[in-house]
Formats: C-alpha cells, structure tokens, sequence
C-alpha cells in the first residue's frame, strides 16, 4: 500500500541553491537575457540611471528584461509583473530575486517612451544581417485598436449641441420671466440674475469652449484627458482609438515595420509604411500587397514616383456599372478630355478643391444636351459629369498590374501573410486596447507588442542552437 506524501516545509538544505539550476539552459528567459545585456541602450536612447549618495536604483537592463519577457509571455501590466518577480520562477532567475515594484517598472517604462521603437528597429536590422528576414513578399495591413480613455466620458459634439439648445431655451425663457418681473414693478430696482440661472448660463459657457475646442481639433469627439485619440470603427464598436499598423515578412513572419497613427482610414498609409519598412531593411521588398483599404490615387502615385513595388486593387465606386460606366468613358491625357461610349467628348469644365473630406477632382462634363442616350447615361440636369482625381493614371497602371496571374497569386496571399498576427495579437496575447496615453505611449507599447512577437519567433533559432541572444544584439 502506498503512502501520501506531504510537503516538508521544514526542510533545510545542505548547499544553498543556484539559481541557474531553476531554469534549462534553452528556456527562452534566457535569450531574452542574453539579448537585453547585450545591448547598448544609451545608444537606442534609453534613460541611464546614474547612481547618486543613497538608495541603489535598478540597472535599465534589468528592468528593460522585465518588461520584454513579460510581454513575451502575456504578463502586461506593471502590477502583474511585480507579482510575477515574486511567485514565477522565470522571473525569479530573470531578476536574480531582486524585486522592483510596479511604481519602478511603469515609470522606467513612461521614462523610455521613444526608445522602444528603436529598439525595435534594431531587432529588424539584425535579422536583416544575420539573413532571417526575406525580401520577396511583404504585405501590409492594420487594425484599429482601443485608446485609454473611456469613449462614454468624452466630448460628443452631437450630444454637445442637444445640451447647448435644452441651456438656450432655458436661459431664453428665465430671460422672460425677469423682464415681465421688472416691467410689473417700474419702481423696483432690477431683478438680480437668480443662482440656477448664472449656472446654466456657466453651463452653456462651458459646452461653447468644448465646441471651440473640437473645432480647432477638427474632429466631432474629442477626450479631455487623451485629445490625440480619433473615434474609430473597431470590431467591438465605434470607440476612441488609435490605428496600429504592421508590415510583415512572407518567409519568416517576421513584423518588418510597425507604426501607430491617428487616422481613421488607410488610404493615408501605403507609402509611409512601405518606406519604414525599406528603412528598417536597408531597401523595400520586391512586392509588398495591401488590401483595398490603402487605395488612394495620392499615395499611388507617389509610390510610383518613389518606385516603390506594391499591389493594391483599387476600390470599386458605388454605382459605377453598366453601359455607362465611368470605367467605359476614354481618356485622353494629350487632349485633356474624356470621350464617351458613344463618341462625344466630354471637356474639362471646373476643378473641385478638397473640402469636407472629399479629395481634390476635375470635373469633365458633357454638353450635348440632345444626347439620344441622355437619360440612360445621367440624371444630372446638367449633363453627365466625370470626376478625374490625382492619381488615377497611377490607378490604371495598378490595376493592369494586378491582372496578370502572377500578381493575383501574390496578392491573395496577403491574408494569410499578415492577419493572422492581428489574430495572435487580440486574441491569444489578449491586447486588444492600449493602457499608456497619447499617441506617444501607443507607439511604445505597439513597439513593445511587434518586438516580442518577433523575439517569439526568433526562439526556434536559438532553441536550435543557431541563434544567441548576445549575437542578436550584436548584429
């Protein structure tokens, strides 16, 4: 019969234990040790503590280990790691059982903002040297991510100008009152404004300054504590955000290029992000896919002008189909001038300026008002108009290039090449918003994301005893 076993906790030890022994020499704390140390972190840009009469501080390294293989293995947040130094093996060895609160660790964090992502583009220059990264296909997407502060606590300007006009008739007809008050007693001396009302009329001075605000901003939502956020279309809802963007290698899943901006929309980042990857690479990809989302004549064109290879489907337009297409319209870049299916041409007419989000555009329009086909072609009581917007030229040669066979293999691989990642990202690591303010403190824990997912799959390199974490750094 067998017997329990029951935990001696009064147990003492002949040798006192080492450390080195709580972890195997290719558990991947290791390589994230030996890559932290190896580096020069004054030269990334990193604060260096530098030791005054006192209380001892934490070496930057030690601290920069912490945070690096705690993202690494989905432990985020400054408290968290506090406790993991504490309670997780790993972390004990990390830390060689010293143990910094979590006031040190978000503040070496908050200290270093904008070295982060130099570090990461040190990572990406070392896989480029020590030749794990691939030049062939690159394809580039993004996602919307939620900002720190709360969507529900900040300004709306729809909700603003509801309060404004409920303030105004309430002023309005207070207003009222104390005039027929004061014509009913000439004799009596002015009625004072009563308090409820001063503080209405303080209300309605208060919502005026938020309005003038979101205008200089140009925006309709705006949070007071985090302005730098925009309102963004989420898969979880319309919430106060960021856009995190990514560019990914097809042979090694490697991240290649990262960035966080404010827009809403895409159709602003093909060439920024196709030039920080070619940046972070020492030169662009033979062909980097992008879906129809980063269409925009602008940025097609000057990726043309900077000779930059990329594959982008243009976006369809709403109602363009049929006979009379815009698509069936002939342009003549000579003459300046569309021609029609039916053989009229169609003159340049006016220029439209960008105003309201909409982009600059030529207007050609027809003047043959006894068109047979008029009424099949436009409603327009004006004739049929075509709009040319910058780029389009660029567009046309774009979409010439994605018809060949070749080119449409490529870019239906741009699924499987960068999405899964965003999946990786939000679902198994689970972050799916920011926890630092502003864009600044975005940028850095984005940095921080794409750094540990390509330390992650850098590990089967040194699991395999072909990569060192000291050899990385010094690459």
């Amino acid at each position: 019969m067998s017997h329990a076993i029951h935990a001696n906790r009064s147990q003492r030890m002949l040798l006192p234990p080492d450390i080195n022994d709580w972890v195997g020499p290719l558990d991947p704390v290791r390589f994230v040790a030996e890559f932290v140390d190896a580096l020069d972190l004054k030269a990334l840009g990193f604060r260096m503590s530098e030791g005054t009469d006192g209380r001892p501080h934490y070496a930057p390294k030690l601290l920069l280990s912490i945070w690096l293989y705690g993202w690494m293995v989905r432990v985020r947040s400054s408290r968290n790691l506090e406790r993991a130094l504490r309670v997780q093996i790993p972390f004990l060895w990390l830390a060689g059982l010293e143990t910094p609160d979590h006031n040190t660790l978000w503040r070496f964090f908050s200290q270093n903002k904008k070295a982060f992502p130099k570090l990461f583009r040190k990572l990406v220059r070392a896989a480029v040297t020590l030749e794990l990264v691939g030049f062939a296909l690159h394809a580039l997407d993004g996602t919307k991510l939620a900002s720190a502060c709360s969507t529900e606590t900040a300004f709306h300007r729809k909700t603003l100008l509801e309060k404004l006009k409920e303030l105004e008739a309430v002023i309005a007809s207070s207003m009222a009152d104390i005039e027929s008050t004061e014509k009913a007693s000439e004799n009596e001396p002015p009625t004072e404004m009563p308090e409820a009302l001063k503080d209405t009329v303080e209300r309605k001075k208060q919502i005026l300054e938020v309005l003038a605000k979101l205008d200089e901003a140009g925006v309709n939502h705006l949070s007071g504590k985090e302005p730098e956020a925009r309102m963004l279309k989420t898969r979880d809802g319309t919430k106060l955000g960021f856009n995190a963007q990514i560019v990914v290698d097809h042979e090694s899943d490697f991240i290649v290029a990262e960035d966080v901006v404010q827009d809403a929309t895409d159709h602003r980042q093909l060439v920024p992000m196709v030039e920080a990857a070619a940046a972070n690479m020492g030169k662009p990809a033979d062909e980097t896919v992008a879906d129809k989302g980063y269409s925009s004549g602008p940025q097609m064109k000057e990726a043309e002008r900077r000779h930059l290879p990329v594959l982008v489907p243009a976006q369809e337009i709403a109602g363009e189909d049929g006979e009379y297409a815009k698509s069936r319209f002939t342009y003549s870049a000579e003459g300046d001038f569309y021609v029609c299916p039916l053989g009229v041409v169609l003159p340049l007419t006016s220029v439209a300026s960008a105003s309201g989000g909409k982009n600059a555009h030529d207007i050609y329009r027809c003047t043959n008002a006894t068109c047979p086909e008029k009424s099949a072609c436009t409603k327009d009581k004006l004739g049929r108009g075509i709009k040319r917007f910058e780029g389009e030229e660029e567009m046309s040669r774009q979409a010439e290039k994605l018809r060949s066979p070749r080119n449409q293999v490529l870019w239906s691989l741009r699924k499987e090449i960068v999405e899964h990642l965003f999946g990786l990202i939000k679902q198994v690591d689970g972050f799916r918003r920011f926890t630092a303010w502003g864009l600044e403190g975005a940028r850095a824990q984005w940095s921080v994301v794409c750094t540990v997912v390509d330390l992650r799959k850098l590990l089967p390199h040194f699991l395999a005893g072909r990569l060192r974490g000291a050899q990385l750094a010094a690459a």
